[in-house]
């Protein structure tokens, strides 16, 4: 049996999904959650709800009859269920992102005007000590990832969003696994096709500092368009960042700026942001992808920072984007049929369903070749 591990998030419904198309009956969905009442999980009677506290938690309910564990997104929980792995079980880690990049030791994802901010915040101080150490000791029973890298030999494979990732991360954490090819799709495009854009511009994906919000306000601080900007979730501490962009917003943009500060159902906030013709997605660590390809199918203009593994990959794929800060003045304008047919064909050979079904049938295959 394959066994994944989730919290409530909106890739478990795309997983099982995926799964179950090519692999029924093969796979248990696990989802690590203290409340019985899921918030984004859709597929909840193809779900195990077990406790988020490594406490209450039975490792029977996840190892019996498990031969391969894929952990999606390394939270402290499923640290202390590899921490507990019986020898005879391959692991799968599936980074999604921060999982890996808020552990490296040197955080270079930030520019200028948002770093300042981060150094005075009282997690990222906190979250270095031994103060922070023993806290986190205590409530999961494994210390922070950075000082439980051992437990990381344990891996045997890794799914990154983007190819060029695997090097660094591998590197970071002096990793012996080995690249498996896997992305979890969108698998929606089609019902997204042909749509009719805005003229508004869409800033970010959510209320984390990666995406340099400041940065990006002092590049476009004379833009005339309305700026959709979601800040409807991000880190532990991301209300009162999201306190900080809203103001800074409303300071510099007045009405133009637009907070979407709750969570909205898909096909809305899809029809949303289709009220935009560009998008600015300016991390530096690799974020939102999902997001990016579907804008690019959609045929938005989307600016990039050009320090990011993303602005490299999808220019290296022949993709048509931009850079923020070389570019910027080219925001509102919509991009020409040809480029967003360019960018829409690319999408599809890269994240179509059929190319998704396709991955999953390999990480089947890798599966059967270590049982049989």
């Amino acid at each position: 049996m394959i066994v994944h591990l989730f919290e409530d998030q909106k890739f478990v419904d795309v997983t099982i999904e995926n799964f179950d198309n090519v692999s029924f009956g093969l796979n248990k969905y696990i989802v690590f959650s203290n409340s019985k009442e899921l918030r984004y999980v859709i597929r909840k009677d193809q779900v195990t709800v077990l406790p988020n506290s490594s406490y209450k938690l039975e490792l029977d309910l996840i190892y019996k009859n498990c031969k391969l564990l894929i952990i999606h997104f390394l939270s402290p929980i499923k640290i202390y269920v590899l921490k507990n792995k019986p020898q005879n079980i391959k692991v799968i880690w599936s980074v999604w992102g921060s999982d890996a990049y808020s552990h490296f030791s040197n955080q270079k994802f930030f520019e200028p005007l948002t770093k300042n901010i981060t150094r005075k915040n009282l997690l990222q101080i906190v979250k270095f000590s031994y103060i922070y150490e023993y806290y986190h000791f205590v409530r999961y029973k494994v210390k922070p990832l950075i000082k439980e890298l051992k437990i990381l030999q344990s891996i045997d494979y890794v799914f990154t969003v983007l190819p060029n990732e695997f090097k660094i991360i591998k590197k970071e954490f002096n990793l012996n696994a080995t690249y498996v090819d896997y992305n979890y799709g969108i698998n929606k495009f089609n019902d997204f096709n042909n749509v009719t854009l805005g003229n508004s511009i869409l800033v970010g994906n959510s209320a984390t500092s990666s995406n340099n919000h400041l940065d990006v306000f002092e590049i476009i601080k004379d833009t005339n368009h309305s700026l959709i900007v979601p800040l409807s979730y991000g880190a532990y501490d991301y209300k009162k960042y999201k306190e900080l962009i809203i103001f800074e917003g409303k300071r510099i943009f007045k009405k133009l700026f637009i907070p979407i500060e709750e969570f909205m159902p898909l096909k809305d906030y899809r029809e949303l942001t289709s009220s935009c013709n560009s998008v600015i997605m300016y991390h530096i660590r690799q974020q939102a992808l999902g997001n990016i390809f579907m804008f690019l199918f959609q045929g938005m203009r989307v600016f990039l920072n050009s320090k990011s593994l993303t602005y490299y990959y999808l220019k290296d794929k022949g993709m048509i984007v931009f850079d923020l800060k070389k570019d910027y003045k080219l925001l509102g304008i919509e991009l020409s049929e040809e480029y967003k047919m360019i960018n829409k064909n690319i999408v599809l050979s890269l994240r179509s369903r059929d190319v998704i079904i396709a991955k999953t049938k390999r990480v089947i295959s890798l599966y059967r070749s270590f049982i049989d």
